[in-house]
């Protein structure tokens, strides 16, 4: 793939992760049976990945002037990612996750966004002449929609691919939709966004040409375990590989990542099974960040592990 560019702007948040046997019912106490600090937030896990997986990533966000913000600078550092256009809030603290993974490998999640909500549209026109050459663009919802907004207009003027993935599950006004040239949501993702609920490959259809009829041109619907689904100039639905999951968290930026890093450089099928082989090892590890596959495992996976069919 002949090392894409690509820039992230998106959140970086810190995850504080419980492992607990089930996820706990309203009013319910459980025990739980370990806790971690670990670096995440849908944006810099996706620069994470990006750079693991080849890709020269440059990332744009904010983060607190407190000990998690110094905690992201130096992991995203570490896996090469440029973070010359993190900011550093002058009183919000970094973003936080609060993670439940359940023994099954599922999670529950709340996010406090905090920092996030400092990148600004004017951090937009800052950062855009850095568009120039990029091969894609990566957005999410943990950030102000109309600093996402500022992005996907700026991307469109340097003529970049924008993938905006949809996450976490809101409404989207639709011209963010109609922006973008790649939407990607998750199951809850579409559901939210088009009040569709997805749990067959005939509801993905129906989710994506109601996304497609708001203006996507394409849209890639991440379908966790039954791999994903593409609506565009034609349908195609790529399966999963089988793999036994740990842990979920960020499989979706993993599975974002990879398709950015692929996108336009190999037939748009090819690009899904890359993209479908990152997110199935990203659930084969615990955390977040720590769980983005590289580019080797990738390519290893592609050759050698099975896929359902």
């Amino acid at each position: 793939m002949n090392h894409p560019r690509i820039v992230v702007i998106g959140s970086a948040n810190i995850d504080l992760v419980t492992r607990v046997p089930r996820a706990p019912k309203p009013g319910e106490s459980l025990i739980g049976r370990s806790f971690a600090t670990i670096t995440g937030g849908k944006g810099a896990n996706q620069a994470v990945a990006a750079a693991r997986l080849g890709a020269k990533t440059l990332f744009a966000g904010c983060v607190g002037a407190d000990a998690f913000g110094a905690m992201q600078r130096q992991s995203m550092s570490e896996a090469g990612v440029d973070v010359s256009r993190l900011k550093m809030h002058p009183s919000e603290p970094t973003g936080t996750a609060v993670i439940l993974v359940a023994d099954t490998g599922e999670n529950v999640i709340v996010i406090t966004p905090a920092a996030n909500y400092g990148l600004t549209p004017e951090d937009i026109a800052a950062l855009e002449p850095d568009l120039d050459g990029a091969d894609a663009v990566l957005l999410q919802l943990e950030i102000p929609l109309e600093t996402v907004e500022a992005a996907l207009a700026a991307a469109r003027r340097r003529g970049v691919v924008s993938i905006l993935d949809a996450g976490p599950a809101q409404q989207v006004p639709e011209r963010l939709v109609a922006w973008a040239d790649i939407v990607s949501p998750n199951e809850t993702e579409a559901e939210a966004m088009t009040g569709i609920r997805v749990e067959t490959l005939a509801d993905a259809r129906r989710a994506a040409s109601a996304l497609r009829a708001m203006g996507a041109a394409h849209v890639v619907l991440k379908l966790g375990a039954r791999g994903a689904y593409y609506l565009g100039d034609r349908e195609m639905h790529a399966p999963p590989f089988r793999v036994k999951p740990v842990d979920t968290t960020a499989a979706g930026d993993a599975f974002t990542a990879a398709l950015a890093a692929a996108w336009g450089r190999m037939p748009v099928e090819a690009a899904l099974r890359f993209a479908n082989a990152a997110g199935a090892l990203a659930t084969t590890v615990a955390g977040a960040q720590p769980s983005m596959p590289t580019r080797a495992a990738v390519e290893a996976m592609l050759r050698d592990g099975p896929q359902e069919t």
